[in-house]
């Protein structure tokens, strides 16, 4: 059918072909209505003279783990049944697609309570899915693994209502269900209403299923997102200068944001937060700032744990630059912060005297052992000596407290082996390496994995161009393989306009990152908090999903395990029809509502 004869969505008639199905117009011409003739006269009237008829809006219900394009025909993708399933404290999604054959200004939508069994209501939520620039698509990647056309318009933040559509572009809203902890099983329905010039413009309806498991209120699964709240990105998306205020309560709506979408880990910027002064020609810290950090996301239910920054850096821009360290350092009585070689007396001498002073407060504010310490990051040429002589001056002044880095499995020497406690390999570097990995597992130790830049070709990932199951299916490489943690390097390193550019440029001008590397969430200056994205929301489920997983172990480990193989059989095998991840996920859920 043509979008010329698009019409009204409502419960009963999604298009003025559906009136003809009814009966009520055949072939273009009237039919004996089944009304009675005045009632039918009116009714017809007030349609053909409607305004929404000559907008001919269509909306229609798709899967979350669908990309909508703006490209995408009307009923592209359309749920043939739009019921989606869930267990109790777990996030549900759908998406409904709107398009019209003229502008529409104004639009917003909300949804009705879903209804359920004895009377019980859920509360759900919509917003509209904005549209970002993807100029390139992600290298070295078959065109089978890649969603959209690039350059092009690809879906990612979720923003606020209202939103203007325009004519014969689809454009996707973003239903959000959280299911209470204590939600009665069973069916519930509810209904999305968008609506533009106070009118309702498009009515759909939908089930969800809730089963009698229930999501863990523990957060098992160890997650970073590495984010950036410093001086110059403070000041120019929220112009609210560190440490001020305003600083504050972006920090602790940042810290809601991520306690809301199970976020554990912090990295924790040790510099920014510490106070030096000089006492008697000697160096001592004030830690209130780290405190109050620290304090602020435990509140929100993030910490969880803390992730001390890297204590070892690179110069310039590129990871071949050379080793230095921030330091304090008293120049003419007066503190002084600044990168110094690794090799100057002065590093060694200034980290024992601040890591001893950390360590007597971690221990007075009973926090070492929530406590990690980077030293540096992805150590790689001639870097491990390094690392291992300043992972020694850790356990001297930070004793108990396990180092933790990304490491390049491939390639791991024993320097690395001997001194990272925590190892954090790249995704698509240890597909050869998982006997090293197992070994290091069976020992006790934790094994995370990380994503940066790559991997491309046909793992998975959280790019923009990928479809949203790779995504999903990220923690569920975490339960299959047994790794403990998962760390992204780029949660809000923000181009100066991120709707526009999602790809920022390093090395020098000269390379661009994959579209969604740097960042997952948007910048919100007027709540002084960030905008979640599709990608985001799908994290959180699959993280959930985690969870769901590892109750089932403990309660059917073979059906956990058949479930998980079945999921992601190997690095480049894993589920790539959203149907088929559908089955397995209500697999699980039905399995553990047996138990």
């Amino acid at each position: 059918m043509d979008e010329a004869s698009e019409g009204v969505c409502s419960p009963e008639f999604e298009r003025l072909d559906d009136l003809a199905q009814s009966n009520l117009i055949k072939g273009g011409t009237m039919r004996r209505p089944l009304l009675p003739t005045g009632v039918f006269a009116f009714l017809m009237s007030l349609m053909m003279a409607s305004p929404l008829a000559a907008q001919r809006v269509k909306a229609w219900l798709v899967d979350s783990l669908i990309k909508v394009f703006p490209s995408d025909a009307p009923n592209k993708n359309r749920l043939k049944t739009p019921e989606i399933w869930a267990a109790r404290n777990q996030h549900a999604s759908v998406q409904l697609a709107v398009r019209a054959a003229q502008p529409l200004t104004g639009l917003s939508a909300e949804v009705e309570p879903l209804r359920g069994p004895g009377g019980a209501t859920i509360a759900a939520w919509v917003r509209p899915v904005g549209y970002v620039v993807v100029g390139t698509h992600t290298q070295d990647t078959p065109p089978d693994e890649l969603v959209g056309e690039a350059p092009g318009w690809y879906p990612d933040p979720l923003p606020d209502f209202p939103i203007d559509v325009q004519a014969r572009r689809t454009h996707a809203l973003w239903v959000s269900v959280p299911v209470p902890a204590d939600a009665t099983p069973g069916l519930y329905r509810g209904a999305v209403h968008v609506r533009a010039g106070g009118r309702t413009l498009a009515r759909a309806t939908f089930g969800l299923r809730v089963v009698a498991a229930t999501v863990p209120q523990e957060r098992t699964l160890k997650i970073t997102n590495w984010f950036w709240l410093g001086d110059k990105v403070s000041r120019q998306f929220y112009n609210a200068p560190i440490h001020s205020p305003d600083w504050w309560t972006l920090v602790e709506n940042v810290a809601k944001f991520m306690a809301d979408h199970r976020q554990n880990v912090v990295l924790t910027p040790l510099m920014d937060l510490t106070a030096p002064h000089v006492e008697a020609g000697q160096l001592r810290y004030d830690f209130s700032n780290f405190n109050r950090w620290v304090e602020t996301f435990q509140r929100a239910g993030v910490i969880g744990y803390i992730e001390g920054s890297h204590l070892l850096g690179r110069s310039g821009e590129s990871y071949q630059g050379s080793l230095q360290a921030e330091t304090f350092q008293v120049v003419d009585g007066q503190p002084k912060r600044g990168a110094l070689p690794v090799d100057d007396p002065r590093v060694e001498a200034f980290l024992a005297s601040f890591l001893s002073a950390l360590n007597a407060h971690l221990e007075a504010k009973k926090w070492k052992s929530i406590y990690f310490q980077h030293i540096l990051d992805e150590a790689h040429g001639p870097e491990p000596p390094h690392y291992a002589r300043f992972a020694a001056l850790v356990r001297r002044h930070l004793p108990g407290v396990p180092t933790m880095d990304a490491v390049d499995a491939a390639e791991m020497p024993a320097e690395l082996q001997a001194n990272c406690d925590i190892w954090v390999p790249q995704l698509g570097r240890f597909d050869h390496q998982m006997e090293l990995l197992n070994r290091r597992l069976e020992s006790g130790r934790e094994v995370w994995f990380y994503t940066c830049l790559v991997p491309n070709q046909r793992y998975l990932n959280r790019l923009m161009d990928y479809p949203l199951l790779k995504v999903r299916l990220l923690h569920w490489f975490n339960f299959r393989y047994g790794l403990a943690g998962y760390l992204h390097w780029g949660w809000n390193y923000w181009t100066p306009e991120p709707m526009k550019a999602t790809q920022p440029i390093i090395n020098a001008n000269t390379t661009l990152l994959p579209a969604g590397d740097a960042f997952i969430v948007y910048p919100d200056p007027v709540r002084k908090s960030v905008f979640s994205s599709i990608r985001q929301e799908a994290m959180l489920e699959g993280i959930e999903d985690y969870e769901l997983l590892r109750l089932l172990k403990q309660k059917d480990p073979a059906e956990a395990e058949r479930l998980a193989k079945a999921a992601v059989g190997g690095f480049t095998d894993y589920v790539r029809d959203h149907g088929a991840f559908r089955a397995l996920q209500r697999q699980s859920l039905e399995a553990l509502s047996k138990h």
